[in-house]
């Protein structure tokens, strides 16, 4: 099958599940916004926020590692064996640790579904990871849209008609990550490759080398994703958090792509052990970044009048925080397009310093920002970390002389940056200027595309002339 071809089909399947359950978190958003106040929002959020970098810390990121050695052709039963018991050691030491975990403020009403639910994540992880590198797409696709129909009917019992407001948010994620997981450990017969007697030292130490700088590297893209939150609620309060919280679900349409996308590039490039110089390394990041530049612009367009029909009064104003938020979520996609050069070659030790620069530069804009001039300042602090850390791994791997179409790319990342402060700081935005900008990105992208295409029917009629003076 044709490359090109075969990371198509494999992005459509993980995406038929994938965005059955990410596209279900989104279109709730607005239920959320009517069931739960700012504050119980807020306060919902950084609970899922705190389990979400909690995850890598407690496992040591050995998913990771799970994923990349069953991809290098490794005994599947010693690296799932030996990750379990990774797992098992986790949980019970969570378990030990729960009177010192309670008496942390955040966690204190909420602990006993904190941590039921952070334990079901931590299998949950596995096991994507695992089904994800056995080929088995379908079956992540098909425990994705259940997991997507078990929370919504979840979220409407225990917010609409039992108004529990944040247990009742926690109860409806717990049910559907719990339901996910079992699919997942059945559905894949996963307990066939569990046994105490594969578990595999020699290979445990090549897991956590691999697996061990990711954790900081996850804290690290943690910190740029959600640090602002924790900023926000010291400085203006849990309200406030939940104002950017449904400000960040707008662009995570776009990091739901990303994600999804992600998914399947990882397994063609591990798969074919793709170098960054490859042409279809190149090729691919081509149609990726027009896809994403133009999805963008789309967002861009219709932020304010979408903020306005879909979420409740106490909510409108979100629309503002918006447009740097969609331009962060833009690089950290190309970030992680990146990344994938860093598996493939094992130096995830490297991933460490772009992020580590992007975090501080983030962290430090916000406290800076935040008190100055708000929420918006979140936005801002966020967009400068991932613009740092994205220009750090294209110098790193030295990307930038492979981009394709460079003054088109540079023209129409000029354009989008100078569009969302634009939309940021007018007040009333103009549709005029909107239409001017979207204008410009547009015609820049379909001159990229109608060159791209044009170069791919020359290199297959050189194909095929050649098969025939064979």
């Amino acid at each position: 099958m044709n490359r090109y071809k075969k990371l198509g089909w494999n992005t459509f399947i993980i995406g038929i599940g994938s965005m059955g359950s990410k596209f279900m978190i989104f279109l709730l958003v607005p239920f959320y916004t009517f069931y739960l106040s700012p504050s119980e929002y807020g306060q919902a959020d950084i609970l899922m926020m705190t389990i979400s970098i909690l995850i890598p810390i407690v496992t040591l990121s050995i998913a990771d590692g799970v994923f990349r050695y069953t991809m290098d052709k490794a005994s599947k039963k010693q690296v799932f064996s030996t990750a379990c018991m990774i797992l098992l050691i986790a949980g019970t030491i969570l378990i030990l640790l729960t009177p010192l975990l309670r008496s942390v403020p955040m966690l204190q009403n909420y602990y006993g579904l904190f941590l039921t639910l952070l334990i079901v994540q931590l299998w949950n992880t596995l096991f994507q990871q695992q089904v994800r590198a056995n080929g088995k797409l379908i079956l992540y696709s098909v425990s994705g849209l259940l997991m997507s129909g078990v929370l919504l009917v979840a979220n409407v019992i225990f917010l609409k008609y039992y108004d529990m407001g944040v247990d009742g948010y926690l109860y409806a994620n717990l049910l559907a990550f719990a339901v996910n997981t079992l699919v997942l450990f059945f559905g894949a017969k996963l307990y066939k490759l569990f046994s105490f007697r594969a578990v595999n030292k020699a290979l445990l130490k090549k897991m956590l080398i691999y697996s061990l700088p990711l954790i900081p590297n996850a804290i690290l893209w943690w910190v740029m994703q959600v640090s602002d939150r924790y900023i926000l609620t010291f400085f203006l309060g849990i309200a406030a958090n939940g104002l950017y919280t449904v400000a960040a679900k707008i662009p995570s349409l776009l990091s739901m792509l990303s994600s999804i996308f992600f998914q399947a590039w990882s397994i063609s490039a591990i798969g074919e052990k793709l170098k960054q110089n490859d042409s279809f390394f190149t090729g691919v990041f081509t149609l990726f970044s027009c896809l994403f530049f133009v999805a963008t612009e789309g967002i861009m367009l219709i932020v304010q009048p979408f903020s306005a029909i879909l979420f409740s009064s106490a909510y409108h104003g979100v629309w503002q925080y918006v447009p740097f938020l969609l331009i962060a979520v833009l690089l950290s996609s190309f970030s992680s397009f990146l990344e994938v050069s860093y598996m493939v070659e094992k130096k995830t030790k490297q991933l460490l310093f772009t992020s580590l620069k992007g975090s501080v530069i983030n962290v430090g804009l916000a406290l800076l920002l935040i008190p100055t001039i708000g929420i918006l300042g979140a936005s801002i602090a966020t967009l400068a970390g991932f613009l740092v850390t994205w220009l750090l791994r294209m110098k790193q791997i030295q990307f930038f002389n492979q981009i394709e179409f460079k003054k088109m790319f540079w023209m129409s990342m000029g354009l989008l940056i100078t569009q969302s402060v634009y939309l940021s700081f007018a007040g009333n935005p103009s549709w005029w200027v909107q239409g001017m900008f979207a204008l410009g990105l547009f015609v820049c992208q379909s001159t990229i595309l109608v060159k791209k295409f044009g170069a791919f029917r020359g290199s297959k009629k050189v194909s095929q002339e050649g098969m025939v003076n064979r």
